[in-house]
Order: C-alpha cells, then structure tokens, then sequence
C-alpha cells in the first residue's frame, strides 16, 4: 500500500468517524431541546371566550397559559406533547427536527370539553410557546423538570377564587402526562381535588429515541447511532436519558385513570406503556387506538373523536 493510499483511507475514516459523531451530536440536541412553535390561534377562533393567564413555577419560570370558563363546577387540566404549545402544533411551522407534518389542535379538545360545561386551564410548559426558558439552560427534562409546571399550575388554582372550588381533571398528552405524573407523585398533597387522569401516550424518552432511530435509519443504523445519542445526551443535560421517564412514579398515581396508545406507534415499545399501566394502582383503564398509524394521529383523535373521553371524565366527575 503506498503512501498517498494510506493518507486517503486514513482521511476518509477521518471524515467518516467525525460525520458519525457529528450527527449523534445534532439527533442528540433536537433531543434535549424541543422545538419552540408559535401560537397560531387562541380559543376566540373556536368560539370560546377566554382569559390569559399567568404564574410562577417554584424555580421562577413564568408559565403562560389560558383559562377558558364554563359553566359547571368542573375544570379540566391540558397539559400538551413536547414540541407542541397550548395550541398544540402549526403545519406551517417549519423545522429540520418536527416529526410530524400535520395540524394538530388541542383546542378542539378544548372546544368539546367547554361544550360539556368543563372548565378549561391549558398552558404552555416552559421552553414552549409563550412561557420563558427555564434555568437550564433552555433544555427539557420530559417531565422531569416540566413537573414544576403542572405543581405552579395546581398552585394557581388553589389561589384562584374562581377555581379553588371546583373538582379537577387532567387530559395529558405524552411529555405533558410525564410530567403530570411526576407531579402528582412528588406532591401527592397538591391534587387532593383532582379526581381523574387521562393519559394519552406517556413515553420513557430511551424507548423513544432508541425505536425512532431504528425506523428512521433501519435497525442496523438505529443500533450504530443510539449508543453514541444516549452518550451525548447524558453528558450535555441536567437528566439523564434512561432517568427520562414517569415510570417510576406511576405508582403513586392515586386517581382513576385512563391510558391512550396508537397500537401501530412506530416511536415506541408497547411494553413501555403496558408498563405504565401495570404499575398504576386500580382503578384504571387502558383505550387502544386501533386505527392509526402515527404516533401523533392520537394527539389529534379526542378533537374528531371525542365520545370515549367525554364519557370516561363524565364517569369520574
């Protein structure tokens, strides 16, 4: 082997290794750092009166959000998906790291559940939306830190002559169920007046990034690039990856509730959220999406289908 071919394996490999390591890197930043869309449309466009509302997490992040009244004494808590807002996610926004190209719209569940009589509070966690970056340095926790919002949340009920009175529910989606979870098991005294959960698609974020690699790159790419992800996203955020996850507080949960799971989710192990729901204390249910063949087709589903829900929250409270 001459010389000049030794330099080119050697500069090849070179660029290789570097082209490998910098994209682990960039997967690995889309991970800790959730897109920040915008807020198209408020609940005047669907016809709800609303307020704007605001408070503080215990860490001083200003949490923005809307309160839609009704009529009952009721008050349903949404709590939405990483990447998305209280809005829930523009088609028009652009991004290289969105994972999903279609509306998807919170406030249609909002509109059904103010049709019920339901209160509704819905917020923007911090990094999203409206809501200021949170201390750390702008990165997401899945839930691990977002738990603040969901206690900040319960905290601006209790003050609220408004709500303080009324029963309470939550319908979360994804890392907004994480972090309701997490909340109710590290402040279990905050929800006493909460009577019912509605899960929708709560997910451990190793689970996650390690099925999304494999599809998107085939299981041989996805085995070649997660080791290196995980490694990168441990050594740049507050949480590690596998710590990213409600599982171990599921156990705590101490209301009745209610799993959502796409069955044909590409982005996950159904073993994670049976997992969930095993550990969850009685009474509880689980409700399969058996059409669907997108992770974020369920974000969308109570909006255009909202009968199962009502009926179940209707059920509790």
């Amino acid at each position: 082997m001459t010389d000049y071919v030794f330099a080119m394996i050697l500069i090849l490999a070179s660029v290789g290794v570097f082209a490998y390591v910098f994209f682990c890197y960039f997967i690995s930043r889309t991970v800790i750092r959730l897109d920040r869309q915008p807020v198209p449309r408020t609940p005047e466009d669907y016809g709800m009166s609303y307020q704007n509302t605001e408070f503080k997490a215990a860490d001083g992040v200003r949490i923005k959000g809307w309160l839609i009244p009704s009529s009952s004494d009721k008050l349903i808590v949404i709590t939405h998906v990483g990447g998305l807002t209280k809005y829930g996610s523009a088609r028009a926004f652009r991004s290289i790291s969105k994972l999903y190209d279609q509306e998807v719209e919170f406030l249609k569940v909002a509109r059904h559940l103010h049709k019920q009589g339901y209160w509704v509070l819905t917020f923007d966690f911090r990094n999203h939306g409206e809501s200021d970056p949170s201390p750390n340095d702008g990165k997401t926790g899945v839930g691990l830190e977002e738990y603040l919002d969901v206690l900040a949340a319960m905290d601006h009920i209790e003050n609220s002559n408004d709500l303080k009175d009324k029963e309470v529910g939550f319908v979360s989606f994804c890392m907004g169920a994480n972090s309701t979870i997490i909340a109710m098991s590290k402040r279990p005294e905050k929800f006493r007046k909460v009577k019912c959960l509605l899960a929708v698609q709560p997910i451990s974020m190793e689970v996650f990034v390690r099925t999304y690699l494999k599809r998107r790159f085939t299981s041989l790419g996805g085995r070649l690039l997660f080791p290196l992800v995980k490694r990168l996203v441990n050594w740049q955020s507050k949480y590690r990856l596998e710590d990213m996850s409600p599982a171990g507080f599921v156990k705590d949960i101490r209301v009745p509730t209610m799993y959502v799971q796409t069955r044909n989710d590409p982005w996950t192990e159904l073993s994670d959220i049976l997992n969930f729901y095993e550990n969850t204390q009685p009474p509880k249910e689980f409700f399969w999406l058996e059409q669907l063949n997108h992770r974020f087709q369920a974000y969308q589903y109570f909006g255009d289908n909202p009968e199962r829900m009502l009926s179940w929250l209707n059920g509790w409270m």
